[in-house]
């Protein structure tokens, strides 16, 4: 790894908290573009033809930005019945359709290219997006780096099902993991040089064990960039919330943090594993 470009391309982007010129250009135009001339449905198009082909269900362009935007369906799926337990709360992603359309939706503008530069300064990588929703980034870096291996874990939900459909009908070259539950459903068996896990640890009822994994499974001078959104309720469950400070202590002090969570504030963290 080249380790004074890495420092210097990470510290950049999140110790300051700004896109890259590159990014932030290529997320402009497409915003100023979609206000000249409104929003491009094609982002949705990989959604409608799985809907099409899985459920039987025939969704019209402007059907599937309805859904992307209907967060009250969101709430309002979490709120119906009581949860309990560990399973009712995971059960919730297997409830709701919302984010194979919600996440195209979400990411249309793109900003990845920091992402892109930063595994080209990592020799050989081996890519694991946990949480991966949609897979939205890692298909993005599968197009650039096709002779990389990537990994995409979540646990079974509707979007799981989506990820494993794309993958199937558009070849797509990433291995599948399944999440479980507790730590023996944590699934990494092999080591990774890029680790990603963003907005999923709030949601999780194990955050400390799963970074426990990530450090295991973490190949010397791999990257792990982790965030831990601190706003409980909902889906930001208790018992994560409850382990959010134990799981600072525990990177920090098994990890070299380029910038840790929340500082200087945010969430956005990036840690290195000593070689």
């Amino acid at each position: 790894m080249k380790k004074t470009v890495l420092i210097s391309i990470l510290f950049s982007y999140h110790a300051r908290r700004i896109l890259p010129l590159h990014d932030f250009f290529e997320v402009m135009r497409k915003k100023i573009r979609e206000r000249l001339l409104g929003i491009d449905y094609s982002i949705f198009e990989k959604t409608i033809t799985y809907y099409a082909e899985k459920k039987g269900e025939h969704i019209s362009p402007k059907e599937a930005l309805s859904r992307a935007l209907n967060k009250a369906q969101h709430k309002n799926a979490w709120d119906e019945r009581e949860r309990n337990s560990i399973e009712d709360k995971l059960h919730f992603y297997q409830e709701v359709s919302i984010y194979p359309f919600r996440q195209p939706l979400n990411k249309r503008f793109g900003g990845f290219r920091w992402y892109r530069r930063l595994v080209s300064h990592i020799s050989h990588p081996s890519i694991l997006e946990y949480g991966c929703g949609s897979a939205v980034l890692t298909e993005y870096l599968v197009e650039h780096f096709p002779d990389l291996h990537f990994t995409v874990a979540d646990i079974p939900s509707v979007t799981l099902d989506f990820v494993k459909w794309k993958k199937q009908k558009y070849m797509q070259p990433y291995d599948i993991l399944t999440i479980g539950i507790g730590k023996e459903g944590i699934p990494l068996r092999r080591f990774y040089d890029l680790i990603i896990c963003q907005d999923v640890l709030e949601h999780t009822p194990n955050p400390l064990d799963i970074v426990e994994s990530f450090v295991t499974h973490l190949a010397p001078g791999g990257v792990l960039l982790v965030d831990f959104i601190n706003a409980p309720g909902g889906e930001n469950l208790k018992e994560a919330v409850d382990q959010r400070e134990a799981v600072k202590d525990y990177l920090q002090c098994n990890l070299i943090a380029l910038k840790a969570i929340d500082v200087p504030r945010g969430n956005a963290g990036i840690y290195v594993k000593n070689t």
